[in-house]
């Protein structure tokens, strides 16, 4: 192998390495990227999911709804009574 077919690998060989080292770059910054937009978006799931579970605590049980509704039942069939009378 001649000096100048050495050279010419030694610089193929250099191009080669700076188009790998410029690529793992790329994909590092891609994956950095796609890794802030899903926490973005997770963040903002979160937030609603805490919107939605408060939004039920602050609302009765079915027990508690129920109870109201026989109860309200009672009080009006009781008026009705009271009034056809």
């Amino acid at each position: 192998m001649t000096e100048s077919q050495e050279t010419e690998l030694k610089t193929q060989l250099a191009v080669l390495q700076t188009k790998l080292e410029t690529k793992n770059e790329a994909q590092e910054y891609r994956l950095n990227s796609l890794e802030i937009e899903v926490g973005k978006k997770f963040d903002r799931l979160e937030a609603k999911l805490d919107y939605v579970l408060e939004a039920t605590r602050n609302r009765p049980t079915w027990l508690v709804a129920l109870t109201i509704s026989g109860l309200m039942t009672i009080a009006t069939g009781l008026v009705i009574y009271l009034v056809a009378r």
